[in-house]
């Protein structure tokens, strides 16, 4: 059984199609109620006459008479089919032939008939006019399917081309099937790859909040070990105690408590001993302002300097004083932090064998006892160990 649509009748036979149709429609139409009606009227008149001529008293009237009887005979069967279509048209049947009807009575009813097939003729014209209306409409809506016919006939003509094309295509391109195969495996790996890339950055989302939560730890962290860290710098920068001092320091800083109070004679030749007993020797000595633990800016760039001048593996030793002036236990922590800045600036450029210490001794008025403010100094010695003279 074939997939085809059944042939269509052609564009040649539209027009005499409409032309059947409106001949047809002209074929079907029922005479006019009108000359019914009139037909009618005449055909009662010729009953009442003949009836009139056959009553006693008329020209025809004989009872012996066998045309009589024939003509009775055809006027009764006449009467029957004229009442059958006057009870069909909504009229009353007349009388038989024993009637007592005058003519004038029978004239005035069949009158009355006759207004009354009148109106109804009337009406019946009124309703033809609607019939012809409606087959004008149904003439037009058979024209108008018509040509959708043709439209319909033209499209599916197209369509077939179309589809001739396709099979035709898909005839000389076999492997499309399996090109279309491979293309759908290929989209339904790249959908579960596009669902796996929307929940990725979701999955990234919380371990990039994990990573950042975890590098504030660690940088806490960090923060912490750094502050433990200068705590322990400036725990080994610093010695609070004569045991924490470097066993390589420790004599010299003996040796420089002892020299408190002595004369100026004195504390000149210990300093010239120093170097052949303990490989000390004063580098620079560094200034600071009354009551102030802070470096003045033009001393940073030659105390830097001054590490360039040390040896690898000689030690730097800071020496913190103050002057007299004012509260003993003030002038101890000047001190102390004199030498611990002057350390922490020296430690930041001193090369990996190289070792910095800062010790302090106080208030003194060695350095002048006129002019209090040349004690407020840090002596910066270098000290080589013995393996290196």
């Amino acid at each position: 059984m074939s997939d085809e649509p059944k042939d269509l009748p052609d564009s040649e036979s539209t027009e005499p199609e409409l032309e059947r149709t409106e001949k047809s429609t002209t074929k079907n139409r029922a005479p006019s109620p009108v000359i019914l009606a009139f037909c009618m009227v005449i055909v009662g008149l010729l009953v009442v006459l003949i009836i009139q001529g056959i009553q006693p008293g008329g020209a025809l009237a004989s009872k012996d008479s066998p045309s009589m009887d024939a003509l009775k005979a055809d006027i009764e069967t006449r009467r029957t089919l004229l009442n059958r279509e006057r009870i069909a048209m909504g009229l009353e049947p007349m009388a038989g032939a024993s009637g007592t009807e005058a003519a004038e009575e029978v004239a005035a009813r069949l009158k009355t008939d006759a207004d009354t097939l009148a109106s109804l003729a009337g009406s019946f014209q009124v309703l033809l006019e609607d019939k012809d209306r409606e087959l004008d409409l149904a003439r037009k809506e058979a024209i108008d399917s018509l040509k959708e016919t043709q439209r319909m006939r033209e499209l599916l003509e197209a369509i077939r081309i179309e589809r001739d094309k396709a099979l035709l295509e898909a005839t000389r391109n076999s492997t499309l099937q399996g090109q279309l195969d491979a293309a759908n495996n290929r989209i339904a790996l790249l959908d579960a790859e596009l669902v796996r890339l929307r929940e990725e950055p979701g999955r990234l989302q919380q371990e990039l909040l994990a990573c950042q939560s975890e590098r504030s730890q660690l940088l806490n962290r960090i923060a912490d070990l750094e502050a433990q860290l200068a705590q322990l710098s400036q725990a080994d920068l610093f010695a609070t105690t004569e045991n924490a001092i470097l066993k390589e320091a420790i004599a010299l800083f003996r040796e420089l408590r002892k020299l408190e109070g002595k004369a100026d004679s004195e504390i000149m030749s210990a300093y010239s001993s120093f170097g052949a007993k303990y490989g000390a020797s004063v580098l620079k000595k560094c200034d600071f302002a009354t009551g102030s633990s802070e470096i003045a800016p033009e001393l940073n760039a030659g105390l830097m300097a001054t590490m360039s001048e040390v040896p690898d593996g000689a030690i730097i030793f800071a020496v913190g004083y103050a002057s007299r002036t004012g509260n003993a236990d003030n002038n101890q922590t000047l001190s102390s932090d004199r030498a611990t800045a002057v350390a922490q600036l020296l430690d930041s450029a001193k090369q990996p064998n190289q070792r910095v210490q800062a010790v302090y001794l106080g208030q003194t008025d060695r350095f002048s006892s006129r002019v209090p403010e040349r004690n407020q100094i840090v002596e910066i010695w270098q000290i080589v160990p013995p393996n290196m003279r």
